[in-house]
C-alpha cells in the first residue's frame, strides 16, 4: 500500500486546497443541522446511497458495521466530493457549489472464522452551507439583509463485527459527534448615515452515539431460485445522545464587537432506522433495495422543536456489475459498473409544503492494481418547487474515492 501513497498524497493535498473553493449550497440547509449524509463514498453514491445489507469484501462497509465480517484485506479509503446546484424560483436562477473532503476509513480483517472485522474513520454527518441576499427598498433608504451559514456535524468512530451462530452477523460502532455551525445574519445600508450590523450565532455541539447493525445469513438456499446467491437482509439503527452545545451570539457593528449571549444547551437529533435486502444474480450482478426513516419531528434545540421539520424517509435501489476477473483480462474487462435510483421525503417543511427529492446515480471503479481502485460516483438530484418563498434545486454531486487494500498479518514461511 505504501508504494501508491507517493502518487495519491499530491492528489489529496490538491483536493484539500480546492475543497472550499465555493462556500454556498442550498438555502434549505438553514433549517436544523442541514443536509444529512447517506453516502460518503463514490461506491455508495453510485448505487443510490445506502445498500445496508451489502457485505462486499473488497470495500469498507460503514453504513452497517456488520458488513465488516466479509472484509478480505486491510483497507483504507479517502473520499472527496464536489456538489454544484442550480437554484431557481419564479424570479431568478443562480448556480452555487462547493467542494469537500468527505472523510476517510481504515478497516482490518481480524478473524475470518468468527467474522471479526475492525474499522475506524472520520465522516461528515451533516452539512450547512447557504448565502441568501434580500434587497429591500424603503422610503427611509434602501438596504439589504444577508443570511449565511456554514459548518456541519462530523463523527469520529471505531467499530467491529462478529458472526453469531447460524451465520447471523452483528456489528456496532462507538461514535463521537462534534462540529461547528454558524448561522449569520447582517443588514447593510448603502449610505454612511446608518450603521451596518452583523449577528453571528455559533453552535459547537459534541457528544456520543452508536450504530448497531445486523446482517442475516445467506437466504438464497431458502428461495430455491436458480442464479441467485448471497441473498441477505440488513438492519441498522443509528443512535445519537443529546449533544451538549456551546452557543455564542456575537454582534458586530461600526461601534465594535460584543458578545450578546452565551451558554450551553442540548441538541437532540433523532435516531435513524434503516432496513434493506440485497442479492447477487448470476454471480456478477448485485441488486439492493433499502428504506431509511428518521423522525425529525423529534429534533429539538434547547428543548424547542421546529414546525418546519418533518419526519424524513428514503427509498433507494442500487445495481452493481462486477466482472469475473480472468487471467489476462485487460483494463476495461476489470471495471466495475454501478447505477442507482432514490426517492427521499426530506426533513424540510416550508410554508406547509414538504420538500421531496428524486435522484439518479451511476459510477464505476477503475483498477489501479490488484485490490486497489479509483472509484467515481455521479448523482443528479431534483428537489423542491418554484412556488413563492421556495426554490427548485437541481444538483449534481461527484464523488472520488481512493480505495486501497493490502494483506496484513500473514506469517512468513521460515
Amino acid at each position: 500500500m505504501r508504494k501508491y501513497m507517493k502518487y495519491i498524497l499530491p492528489v489529496i493535498i490538491l483536493l484539500f486546497f480546492f475543497s472550499d473553493s465555493f462556500a454556498q449550497s442550498s438555502p434549505y440547509t438553514r433549517i436544523g443541522i442541514g443536509d444529512v449524509y447517506y453516502a460518503n463514498s463514490a461506491r455508495k453514491l453510485g448505487m443510490g446511497q445506502i445498500a445496508v445489507s451489502d457485505a462486499e469484501g473488497n470495500f469498507i462497509s460503514f453504513y452497517n458495521p456488520a458488513g465488516l465480517f466479509n472484509l478480505k484485506r486491510a483497507r483504507i479509503e479517502f473520499n472527496f466530493g464536489y456538489t454544484g446546484s442550480i437554484l431557481s424560483n419564479d424570479n431568478l436562477s443562480n448556480y452555487m457549489g462547493y467542494g469537500e473532503f468527505a472523510g476517510f476509513l481504515f478497516a482490518v480483517p481480524v478473524s475470518a472464522r468468527y467474522g471479526i472485522g475492525a474499522v475506524a474513520g472520520l465522516l461528515p454527518y451533516s452539512k450547512v452551507r447557504y448565502d441568501v441576499v434580500n434587497e429591500v427598498q424603503s422610503p427611509d433608504g434602501d438596504y439589504e439583509t444577508v443570511y449565511e451559514g456554514n459548518g456541519g456535524l462530523s463523527k469520529l468512530f471505531i467499530g467491529s463485527s462478529y458472526k453469531l451462530p447460524f451465520d447471523l452477523v452483528i456489528g456496532a460502532t462507538m461514535d463521537y459527534y462534534f462540529g461547528n455551525i454558524n448561522y449569520n445574519s447582517s443588514i447593510n445600508f448603502g449610505d454612511l448615515t446608518n450603521a451596518n450590523a452583523k449577528y453571528i450565532n455559533e453552535y459547537r455541539p459534541k457528544g456520543i452515539g452508536s450504530t448497531i447493525g445486523l446482517i442475516s445469513p445467506d437466504l438464497s438456499t431458502i428461495t430455491g431460485l436458480p442464479g441467485i446467491t448471497n441473498f441477505r437482509i440488513g438492519l441498522t439503527y443509528n443512535y445519537i445522545s443529546k449533544l451538549k452545545t456551546d452557543t455564542v451570539l456575537t454582534s458586530r457593528t461600526t461601534l465594535g464587537t460584543d458578545t450578546v449571549a452565551s451558554g450551553i444547551v442540548e441538541m437532540k437529533i433523532p435516531g435513524r432506522l434503516t432496513a434493506g435486502l440485497s442479492l447477487v444474480l448470476n454471480k456478477n450482478y448485485l441488486l439492493s433495495l433499502d428504506y431509511a426513516f428518521q423522525p425529525w419531528e423529534n429534533y429539538s434545540f434547547n428543548n424547542i422543536t421546529f414546525h418546519n421539520l418533518r419526519n424524513s424517509s428514503k427509498i433507494s435501489l442500487g445495481f452493481e456489475y462486477k466482472p469475473e476477473i480472468k487471467p489476462g483480462a485487460n483494463f476495461w474487462e476489470q471495471v466495475i459498473w454501478r447505477a442507482g435510483l432514490s426517492y427521499e421525503q426530506t426533513q424540510y417543511l416550508i410554508n406547509d409544503k414538504g420538500i421531496n427529492e428524486y435522484s439518479v446515480s451511476g459510477g464505476f471503479s477503475l483498477p489501479i492494481s490488484q485490490a486497489n481502485t479509483l472509484d467515481l460516483g455521479l448523482r443528479y438530484a431534483m428537489r423542491g418547487i418554484s412556488d413563492p418563498g421556495l426554490f427548485k434545486e437541481n444538483s449534481l454531486k461527484l464523488y472520488l474515492t481512493f480505495s486501497l487494500g493490502d494483506i496484513w498479518f500473514i506469517r512468513e514461511e521460515k
